[in-house]
């Protein structure tokens, strides 16, 4: 019996070896910018901006078929959103002051992605969609007007890009996308406070 799984055992990892030389591993450099958006159950926000992402790291494929792949890495991500609260009198409940707000955060960004592509078309080229989870842990905050904020060290994101590969330099390829990543999880870690945060970036990568 235990023969028996031995070869077994072997018998998978020849396989895997021989399929393995066939599969394509690409590492190398994305970043890009765009515009973020803030999200929040809180009725006292009386007025939200639009404000800027930017994101920069290390990416990676690895390709289990030709057109399929899971991709990987880590990202640095950061938010810079503005906003408006209502802060009620304690002297007088029914007055009320504006205060401005400025939440700016910085995270470090795990994803993992179903990488899915076309074939080539002109040669060298291929469109391709990318859909999955994003870890992110939170690194830093900097709030020039308020910095009592209590946030969460981990919180979760759906990731989702669309975008066109170009093969350079026989092996290498550059990416151009559009990529879509929702904070889905409470960025608050106390209190009955939700916020959320969205962005959506244009961004560029290089794979060697």
């Amino acid at each position: 019996m235990k023969k028996n799984f031995y070869i077994l055992v072997f018998a998978m990892m020849l396989s895997f070896v021989a399929s393995a030389q066939r599969f394509e591993y690409q590492l190398g450099l994305k970043g890009g910018l765009g515009f973020a958006f803030l999200g929040s159950n809180d009725d006292n926000i009386v007025n939200k901006d639009n404000g800027l992402c930017y994101k920069f790291g290390f990416t990676g494929v690895y390709y289990f078929y030709e057109n399929y792949g899971i991709t990987s890495g880590f990202n640095i991500i950061g938010h810079d959103v503005s906003y408006k609260l209502k802060i009620a009198n304690t002297e007088n409940p029914e007055s009320y002051s504006i205060v401005s707000r400025n939440l700016k955060n910085t995270y470090c960004q795990v994803p993992i992605l179903l990488k899915m592509r076309t074939d080539p078309f002109a040669d060298r080229y291929r469109v391709f969609g990318e859909i999955g989870y994003g870890l992110n842990f939170f690194v830093s905050e900097q709030d020039k007007y308020d910095s009592n904020h209590s946030y969460r060290d981990v919180c979760s994101s759906f990731i989702l890009h669309l975008g066109m590969e170009m093969e350079v330099l026989n092996r290498s390829t550059l990416l151009f996308s559009i990529g879509y990543d929702k904070f889905f999880s409470n960025l608050m870690s106390s209190g009955n406070e939700k916020m959320t945060l969205s962005n959506v970036c244009f961004e560029i990568g290089f794979l060697f």
